[in-house]
Order: structure tokens, then C-alpha cells, then sequence
């Protein structure tokens, strides 16, 4: 495992969220309530990118069907055996760090 950056604290103020690209990854980064939240950036439903739709009230919304997931659990709002996966997020000097695995 290694740890990669995949945001800045000073770009992700209360309420907002921003897609990350790690490699071919992507990554939702979720400022809810003032905890730091990382997903699967893609929806499972369509592929659509996570980060580049609405959140709100605690909610990754996909901007092409409008799929709603808990940014704090991953749970889709109408099935919650659907989830997007989640990564520890570790702050340091400002940044947002996360685990993941060694790209070949």
C-alpha cells in the first residue's frame, strides 16, 4: 500500500466535494460537516463521475441519473447492499492523504 495525496484541505471547504485522479483511479473527496470523506469516485450505475455532481446534505449525487450515496457509510439512499468504497482519509500539513494499493 502507499499513500497518495488526493486533495488539498484549503480547496475543500464545509458542505463541498471534489473528484481526484489517481493513475486510471478516481475518487469523490467529501467535506461533510468538517470530516473528510474519499469513495469510488465512479457510479455504479452508469459510470458516471461522482465528483463532478452535486453534494448535499451529506450526499454524493451523480450528475447523470442523480443516484444519491452517504458520503459517511457509501450507501446507496434506496439500496443500501450498493456502496461505493471507501478510503481512509488521513490529514497531514494541510493535505488529503489516502491508502491505496501499488499501481503495477
Amino acid at each position: 500500500m502507499r499513500m497518495v495525496e488526493v486533495a488539498r484541505l484549503d480547496d475543500l471547504g464545509v458542505g463541498t466535494s471534489t473528484e481526484a485522479r489517481v493513475g486510471m483511479e478516481t475518487f469523490v473527496v467529501c467535506n461533510h460537516e468538517g470530516a473528510i470523506h474519499v469513495l469510488d469516485g465512479i457510479c455504479p450505475h452508469r459510470n458516471g463521475p461522482l465528483g463532478a455532481g452535486n453534494f448535499a446534505d451529506g450526499r454524493v449525487i451523480c450528475p447523470y441519473h442523480g443516484w444519491e450515496f452517504d458520503c459517511v457509510t457509501g450507501e446507496y439512499d434506496f439500496d443500501p447492499r450498493v456502496k461505493l468504497r471507501k478510503y481512509p482519509a488521513h490529514i497531514k500539513n494541510g493535505r488529503v492523504f489516502i491508502e491505496i494499493e501499488s499501481l503495477a
